[in-house]
């Protein structure tokens, strides 16, 4: 398209693009984008397309008749370019006193060359005019619309080259090839643009393919009459504008670029914003100028006019995996139907993607730019691991809890195996000890209830959010359920207490088999570890959970990081879980230091006689420390193979195969449990190293009053830690 500027010509390509008014106004609100300019309005059924003969005397002369179809078109109030169109009119020192005198120095110009010869002759700079491209696209829109679209007064002048507008060529896409990134870490993925040579005579160059209309019987181009209708602004459109989880809809918009890294490898800081050309061949182009109907799209290039169909599944409001099953029933049957090829948008997310432009036409290659390339299915990706995560770390959470309140019941009973046999001695049934430990439970579990629902309701009170009762009430009975549940062991252990332990001292397995024979530090705590082995059990499960909790996290964050990491959506994912997930594993992995605390201290209580005998033989403090600190490692150890063997085998269930780096990162976390077992060894060390030899001397270690105190403690301690599980538990379910 012309426009006179001074009697001088500027070319400007447009983009044509069919829609169906009614549906892309469902879509993305189309018609609520309308300007209320002069008479603009939306597209109907009123507005009809036909073909008008241009030659009528063709019929007559016999010769082709040639055709301009009339359409209805909306435009675009928006222009993305940074076009700027530049005359320089120069007065040449050649003479052209008269016509026979100006046919000889045309003569001479060809002969010497043309073009090129008159870039070399001197001239003076007459004029000059410069017209960016928001005053051309506004004097275009003005000229078809009628309408000036600043002020909304009527416009008269007229600056279009042609009244009917040649179609030349069909949009084409562009080619990529695969290229290895010049800087893998920030861009795991990069491409080149490849080439396209229109003329091979002249070594003409572009990106993208050019496609011609079929032309007139005449050999004239196909031509349209643009019939205005209204006039829309696309900011105003209801599409996601959003970088992590926008889709394409360059029907609007154009394709965004940034150039990154020049054509040396060096970093362009701050990115340039690349900014689409009006140039058919370039690799950004400018959105659609004109929309309009598909009866208009037929008329103009056949019987099937659509190349895309954009398709919004009636009740899919949120992503999960309900509507992408929803989703991929729709578009299976779409296959089935029409033969047609689908894509699914719902889960995709942007990924930052770098984009190799070479040089072309012997100019300056531009370098490296980057580009947000949407990735099919990441988000449902993200969300289904980040899904499995989250339910993996509330299990583990509860677990561990559960565990520890094992741990606390058992070391609770075995602190008072000698009143509960005095209690059988005196009439008690087994079965009334058992419920006994019920009660306790119940009345611990029932207090821990109380103060989370104080807890929850201020949570809601300060952070606005709204639950439904059955949550509330639910949330609440967890601690209650937890408490309960741990107190079923200590529950089933206490019927074997026989009234015989009234008048000695014992423990769950009186007598202790012996697995090494006995020549040091290491082997006397091999034969203490298996010798309480069931007690042992309870701090290797408490600590291997969140262990292997850790790394399966780990394997998450390393695993998706093509997924996670290389999407916009996946970034801000990874920011928000990370630091709830782990804080998680803290708590669990606090809560396994206490249970292998409380395990420990009362092995150590009950073998004060053998300890004391020790230090009266010689052994030194830093013995008996290193003796318990053994012990510890032995169940950090125990708790590292189980982590590491039950890792290993859910991703092996899941996933056919595991990456070297992955194993790696997985056998590294074995050595968290033995850390964690050795801190927890730390207290208990010392109990052990502060027992006198004289204490052996005064029988076994049963200072009511200091056990009394210490049970006191240690049931205020987990019925405040419980209270903290579940507020946690509540953050992570509601709050997060």
């Amino acid at each position: 398209m012309g426009f006179p500027f001074e009697t001088y010509f500027t070319t400007w390509n447009l983009l044509l693009a069919g829609i169906d008014p009614e549906q892309e106004a469902k879509l993305v609100g189309l018609d609520q984008a309308m300007l209320s300019i002069g008479t603009s309005r939306y597209l109907t059924d009123d507005d009809i397309s036909e073909n008008i003969l241009l030659n009528v005397e063709a019929s007559e002369t016999g010769e082709p008749e040639i055709y301009s179809s009339s359409i209805p078109v909306i435009v675009s109030s928006q222009t993305y370019t940074n076009y700027l169109a530049n005359y320089k009119i120069e007065k040449l020192d050649l003479p052209f006193d008269d016509i026979e005198t100006a046919r000889e120095t045309l003569a001479m110009v060809e002969e010497k060359g043309g073009e090129k010869y008159l870039n070399n002759v001197k001239g003076k700079i007459v004029q000059t005019f410069s017209y960016r491209d928001k005053e051309i696209y506004a004097r275009l829109v003005n000229s078809l619309s009628g309408y000036d679209i600043e002020t909304g007064e009527p416009y008269t002048e007229n600056h279009l080259g042609y009244i009917d507008i040649p179609l030349l060529h069909k949009p084409s896409g562009l080619s990529y090839k695969a290229v290895t990134s010049p800087f893998p870490e920030n861009w795991p993925y990069a491409y080149e643009l490849e080439k396209v040579v229109y003329n091979q005579e002249r070594n003409i160059e572009g990106f993208r393919e050019q496609i011609d209309y079929d032309r007139q019987d005449d050999g004239q181009p196909i031509k349209i009459q643009p019939n205005w209708i209204g006039i829309y602004d696309p900011s105003k459109l209801n599409i996601s504008k959003d970088p992590l989880s926008e889709l394409p809809m360059e029907t609007y918009r154009p394709a965004t670029a940034e150039l990154v890294i020049d054509e040396n490898l060096k970093p362009i800081n701050p990115p340039e914003v690349m900014n689409p050309e009006i140039n058919p061949s370039s690799f950004l182009g400018n959105p659609p100028t004109m929309l309009t109907t598909l009866d208009a799209a037929a008329l103009i290039a056949g019987e099937k006019p659509i190349s895309a169909i954009r398709v919004k599944v009636a009740g899919v409001e949120e992503l999960n995996e309900e509507s992408q099953e929803k989703i991929e029933k729709v578009a299976t049957e779409i296959e089935e139907k029409t033969g047609l090829e689908t894509d699914i948008t719902l889960g995709s997310s942007p990924h930052l993607t770098l984009v190799h432009v070479p040089s072309i036409n012997n100019n300056n290659a531009l370098g490296w730019i980057q580009q947000p390339w949407i990735k099919l299915g990441s988000s449902i990706t993200i969300f289904k691991e980040a899904k499995v995560g989250y339910s993996i770390l509330i299990f583990c959470v509860i677990a561990v809890a559960i565990v520890y309140v094992w741990a606390m019941s058992l070391v609770s009973l075995l602190t008072r195996r000698k009143a509960f046999a005095v209690l059988l001695a005196v009439g008690w049934r087994p079965r009334q000890l058992s419920k006994l430990m019920f009660v306790e439970a119940g009345i611990l579990g029932s207090l821990a209830t109380i103060i989370s629902w104080m807890m929850l309701g201020f949570v809601y009170l300060t952070e606005e959010v709204s639950v439904s009762v059955t949550r509330f009430l639910l949330i609440g009975f967890l601690s209650l359920i937890i408490y309960l549940i741990g107190a079923i062991i200590p529950a089933l252990l206490v019927r074997n207490i026989s009234p015989m332990e009234a008048i000695r001292s014992g423990e769950i397995i009186v007598t202790s088999k012996k697995f090494l024979k006995t020549s040091g530090i290491f082997s006397m705590a091999m034969n203490h570890f298996f010798g309480k082995w069931k007690r042992n059990v309870l701090s290797i499960v408490a600590i291997a959970m969140p262990a292997s909790l850790l790394a399966l996290f780990l394997y998450i964050t390393i695993s998706l990081r093509g997924t996670m990491y290389t999407t916009l959506l996946g970034q801000y994912v990874a920011m928000e879980v990370g630091p709830v997930h782990y804080t998680a594993v803290t708590v669990s992995l606090l809560i396994a230091i206490l249970t292998t605390i409380e395990i420990m201290w009362q092995n150590i209580s009950e073998r004060t006689e053998e300890i004391a005998l020790l230090k009266a033989i010689g052994w030194k403090n830093r013995s008996i420390r290193m003796l318990i600190w053994t012990e510890g490692i032995l169940i950090g150890f125990g708790a590292s193979l189980l982590a590491i063997v039950g890792t290993i085998s859910i991703l092996m269930r899941q996933y056919s195969q595991l990456e070297t780096e992955i194993l790696v990162s997985i056998l590294f976390t074995g050595l968290i449990p033995i850390t964690v077992a050795l801190i927890a060894s730390v207290i208990p060390a010392e109990k052990a190293a502060s027992i006198s030899p004289i204490e052996g001397l005064r029988g076994q270690y049963t200072n009511q009053k200091i056990t009394e105190n210490r049970i006191k403690r240690f049931i205020m301690l987990s019925f405040f830690l419980m209270i903290g599980i579940v507020i946690f538990l509540l953050f992570l379910l509601f709050i997060k």
